[in-house]
């Protein structure tokens, strides 16, 4: 995604906190990811370093070009760990789902994260309460190494995350 995408991205978060609370660690009240100046300034400088990247799945729409998925790419920073790219906020809105946006996005992930030099594994977490987003990452050749029981808490309720790992 561009920089000037950037308030598009902060609707469709806002949209995903709401539909899905127990697929994101944030929530609409802590999220930092809410600031479209922030965001923006993180494509920018993140592409260009090679180590941050904002996949977008775009629907042109009557009234417009509409961001119906998403995706969050980030290498990670230190010398020991920069071989490792992180996904993070994968959505697809409602209304799009079954029609290969998921799937989409994350091939462009790992299309991407094989031109960011030395980096050679992706990972991501899925929330138990999520098998399609599963079966879609493994789909592309994600595997899973772990559950982590109790991830997140919402409303009371502990939600178990499935660790994965894709060696590029």
């Amino acid at each position: 995604m561009k920089r000037e995408e950037a308030a598009m991205y902060v609707a469709l978060r806002r949209e995903m906190l709401d539909d899905a609370p127990w697929a994101f660690g944030a929530s609409p009240e802590d999220d930092t990811r809410l600031d479209a100046a922030r965001i923006a300034r993180n494509v920018s400088h993140g592409e260009s370093a090679n180590n941050y990247a904002l996949i977008g799945a775009f629907d042109d729409m009557p009234a417009g070009l509409r961001l119906v998925g998403c995706a969050e790419l980030m290498r990670d920073s230190t010398i020991k760990t920069r071989h490792r790219a992180d996904i993070y906020s994968v959505y697809v809105t409602p209304t799009h789902r079954g029609r290969g946006a998921g799937l989409a996005i994350i091939e462009e992930a790992k299309r991407m994260a094989r031109t960011w030099r030395g980096v050679d594994s992706l990972r991501l977490s899925v929330s138990v309460r999520s098998p399609a987003a599963r079966r879609v990452y493994e789909r592309v050749g994600f595997v899973a190494w772990g559950v982590e029981p109790g991830c997140l808490c919402v409303e009371g309720e502990f939600i178990d995350e499935v660790h994965m790992v894709c060696m590029l």
